[in-house]
């Protein structure tokens, strides 16, 4: 089911945060990378960090933040990685996610004592306090947490609006996606659900990235992951079907997230 609410907006320094209700104990925090940077790194590292999509891996230390948020530990892990971008939504996401620990859950903590270990089908998890879920996604410039108080299982998913994984020298321009992404993302009965929905109805483009938010949304929710293709998800108007069987008992938020982001939530 899809529940449309409207949640508690908040900010505190950096972090943007959307608070469905106290008795469901799930808040969702978000964040600006690039403002990330400015607030967190320091400037002699920043200024290496521009157009960090596009560059390869750079050493960090501890020396290089304004904040100590990140163990030896963490930071031996985040040099091991190839590219800046995967380091950056890395280390962001640890940022956003030990921050809400700290502000909902234990605020005497130190942000470095806050660990966010990975169970062994990658879904994470805080070995401090496993009874709280969390989930964290990050797409362009945006990165995004959830977390759950109550022992609700969580998924969330975050996409630029105008983003695909697949690109394409297909040339129809009448379609807001091209014919290979789909056939990746979709299945053939949610292509002609998406069609007959939207035959004569602006809003095709929306409705694609809505579901496939919630579909990438729900693979976390069931702590899948990759380990699962989006296929195996199906997404028809509000139901969600996985490997053909319908899932009950599971409700679904959508919410944009400034002009050109999509953010997806799944809990139950």
């Amino acid at each position: 089911m899809t529940l449309n609410t409207t949640p508690h907006q908040y900010t505190t320094n950096t972090l943007n945060h959307l608070q469905l209700s106290q008795e469901l104990g799930i808040t969702i925090s978000y964040m600006n990378i690039p403002l990330f940077i400015k607030k967190v790194i320091k400037e002699t590292t920043e200024q290496n960090l521009h157009d960090f999509a596009t560059k390869k891996n750079s050493k960090f230390d501890s020396d290089d933040f304004k904040v100590k948020f990140l163990c030896q530990y963490e930071i031996d892990c985040v040099n091991k990685y190839k590219s800046m971008k995967k380091q950056i939504e890395w280390i962001s996401g640890r940022f956003v996610v030990k921050n809400m620990v700290k502000q909902l859950i234990a605020p005497n903590i130190e942000l470095s004592d806050i660990q966010i270990l990975y169970k062994e089908e990658g879904s994470p998890f805080l070995d401090k306090f496993p009874s709280i879920n969390i989930s964290i996604t990050h797409s362009g410039d945006y990165v995004a947490a959830a977390l759950c108080s109550t022992g609700k299982k969580i998924g969330i998913d975050i996409e630029k609006r105008d983003y695909t994984p697949v690109k394409s020298s297909e040339s129809d321009s009448s379609k807001p996606f091209s014919n290979s992404f789909m056939k990746i993302a979709f299945t053939q009965r949610e292509i002609d659900s998406i069609a007959l929905k939207y035959k004569k109805d602006e809003g095709e483009g929306a409705e694609i990235m809505r579901r496939w938010t919630i579909k990438e949304a729900f693979l976390k929710y069931i702590g899948r992951g990759f380990n699962e293709k989006l296929k195996s998800i199906e997404v028809l108007d509000d139901q969600i079907l996985y490997n053909g069987n319908e899932v009950s008992n599971v409700v679904i938020n959508s919410f944009n997230i400034g002009s050109n982001y999509l953010l997806s939530l799944i809990y139950g």
